[in-house]
């Protein structure tokens, strides 16, 4: 099980006019992709840790619909 460790942040581009309604982390956090799990999978645990205010499923999609 190999491990990809590296900080991640969102962007919040839900409204593109909104000057802070998510303020982004001073420190983004650290979190571990394991190479051996698809990205989709382990998108809810990623998508809990920033407390993201984007809907899970949304992120999913857009993850699954670049993949091709």
């Amino acid at each position: 099980m190999a491990l990809f460790v590296c900080r991640v942040q969102f962007l919040d581009d839900t409204d593109p006019f909104s000057s802070t309604s998510f303020p982004e982390p001073a420190r983004p956090p650290r979190f571990s992709f394991r190479e051996d799990l698809p990205l989709s999978s382990q998108l809810p645990a990623l998508h809990r840790l920033l407390r993201a205010p984007h809907r899970e499923r949304v992120s999913v999609s857009l993850i699954s619909s670049s993949s091709v």
